[in-house]
């Protein structure tokens, strides 16, 4: 099976090429998309791992173009963080699996080994952060840096009670009954940011 990595953090890429070369994977790393793209023209992989955030590039916006071009490539995600966004975005991808960076060698191994046959390792439906309105996910952004109905509403130039309606709403389609959960699950979806994600 051949693999091509593309993943901004050469210490880990080539860790798992290394750790791979025993084994009946064949995995060749890249840090960058022109060398990517240069190598995948002449030789296509079965599986391509690619990482989520390299420097200002996404590995969502490089999925489309590798699938665009090669639909038959299974693309996986890397990605150190388990946040249900990435998930939901992998899945509109049309992408086979998002795999956690701290995963072990055996398991990522039998994940690959999985997709290679056929198994899509995601779920078939996305999750709850799409029912919220973009409207709805400001209000839970404001409400998470602390800010009371009524500066909500002078912030963002509505009424107080269209807030509180708002907020209703949200903790409904969240299936929660406090502002504070839905602050606590929205940062799980990754609708709210937090440091170091």
């Amino acid at each position: 099976m051949k693999v091509y990595l593309l993943d901004d953090h050469v210490l880990f890429s080539k860790s798992l090429e290394i750790a791979f070369q025993t084994m009946d994977i064949s995995i060749t790393s890249f840090t960058g998309p022109t060398s990517f793209f240069d190598k995948i023209k002449h030789e296509q992989p079965d599986i391509v791992l690619l990482d989520i955030h390299m420097g200002e590039i996404s590995g969502f916006d490089i999925s489309k173009d590798i699938l665009k071009m090669y639909p038959n490539i299974k693309v996986v995600f890397l990605s150190g963080f388990n946040l249900i966004e990435y998930q939901n975005e992998a899945i509109k991808s049309g992408a086979w699996g998002l795999l956690n960076k701290n995963l072990t060698i055996e398991s990522l191994y039998s994940d690959l080994i999985n997709i290679y046959h056929g198994i899509n390792l995601l779920p078939s439906n996305s999750n709850s952060l799409d029912s919220l309105s973009e409207r709805e996910k400001e209000i839970l952004k404001c409400a998470a840096e602390g800010l009371k109905q009524q500066e909500i509403a002078e912030r963002l130039h509505i009424s107080r009670r269209t807030v509180n309606n708002h907020l209703l709403s949200i903790n409904e389609k969240l299936q929660v009954n406090s502002t504070v959960s839905a602050i606590i699950q929205a940062i799980e979806l990754g609708i709210i940011r937090v440091r170091g994600y």
